[in-house]
């Protein structure tokens, strides 16, 4: 019989956890927006390439918020959109040979996530860029990382999770013409892909999280889905938060991971470990909106100041900015709720 997710918690966790206020959530988002409205708009002024840190995350949070009721500036999402787009269209034709993508598996992955988020429509740079994952997948059915840059690029669950959404979303339409061989292709490389997302062992947080997301993306059994989620469960701290790897300590962009995957896999926002997670995340926002995370990756290009808080930890702060209010999101009011208070 499965332990139910709010005694998990309970084993783990010193303490009944408390209701955080509607009041104080809403506040904290919108704090985190303005902070990833401003980031993101500073990145397309410093730099001209694609970034999974400024783009792809951010705009998840900008949807997320979307859905949720909360304003944000559709010409900046519009923006954000077309500079993914500039970024591989000069290379189309060799990226879909397999070539021409800084990053690899992963930033075409993110780029397709961000395109996705941003309800961009199939076109030719988005088909080359999933005939380029088709041309990198393994044979084993995931797609690899290339790098070791934790937490974003130091494992295989990450790309290959991006890699299953972005079959589905940018895949041939089911009444393409002359489409059938690439369809045949897309449909064997998602379902190899699948399986080993299933099987698979996952060793660090973002390992978990991102299989745990995968799994509800592609219907895994609920039993597989259910152990999944327990495990992460029981990886909470006992200040609320999640830690990247076990001899770190708790930071935001572990919790946001780690509560946005759990809500997927149908944590409710009221259940204790949520509770906690979110307590965690509003007392560790800065007054600027932020979230910093030190960085513990090697850098592989010349640092920039972006504008964003964490000094030379500003890329991964950012990510875990958009995570942390993904994660608060969840935990905020219905629009139809807020508009009544």
């Amino acid at each position: 019989m499965r332990i139910p997710v709010v005694l998990l918690a309970a084993v783990v966790l010193v303490g009944p956890a408390r209701a955080e206020s509607p009041d104080a959530v809403k506040s904290a988002v919108e704090k985190g927006l303005r902070r990833l409205e401003e980031g993101a708009a500073n990145y397309t002024k410093n730099r001209q390439c694609f970034s999974c840190h400024h783009q792809a995350v951010p705009m998840a949070a900008f949807a997320s918020a979307r859905r949720h009721g909360f304003t944000v500036d559709e010409e900046e999402i519009q923006h954000q959109i077309e500079f993914t787009i500039n970024t591989f269209r000069p290379d189309r034709e060799k990226i879909a040979k397999g070539q021409g993508v800084g990053g690899t598996t992963t930033s075409a992955g993110y780029a397709l996530f961000t395109l996705e988020m941003g309800g961009s429509p199939p076109d030719d740079d988005s088909a080359a860029l999933v005939e380029y994952l088709l041309t990198k997948q393994r044979t084993d059915g995931s797609w690899p990382v290339q790098s070791n840059r934790p937490p974003m690029q130091a494992g295989d669950f990450t790309p290959t999770y991006l890699a299953l959404r972005a079959l589905k979303a940018y895949g041939p339409a089911e009444d393409a013409k002359d489409a059938d061989e690439l369809r045949r292709r897309v449909d064997a490389a998602y379902e190899k892909g699948r399986q080993w997302m299933i099987s698979a062992k996952a060793k660090t947080t973002e390992d978990e999280t991102m299989r745990l997301r995968a799994l509800v993306f592609v219907r895994a059994d609920q039993d597989v889905i259910d152990a999944a989620r327990d495990a992460l469960c029981k990886e909470q701290r006992e200040d609320g938060g999640w830690a990247q790897q076990p001899d770190r300590a708790s930071d935001a962009y572990a919790a946001g991971t780690a509560l946005t995957a759990l809500s997927l896999a149908g944590v409710k926002p009221e259940e204790e470990v949520y509770q906690r997670g979110v307590q965690y995340l509003l007392k560790t926002q800065r007054d600027d909106g932020g979230w910093v995370v030190e960085t513990h990756s090697p850098p592989v290009q010349r640092f920039f100041d972006n504008g964003d808080p964490g000094g030379k930890s500003q890329f991964i702060s950012f990510s875990a900015t958009a995570w942390a209010v993904m994660a608060l999101l969840e935990a905020s009011p219905p629009p139809d709720a807020r508009k009544r208070q």
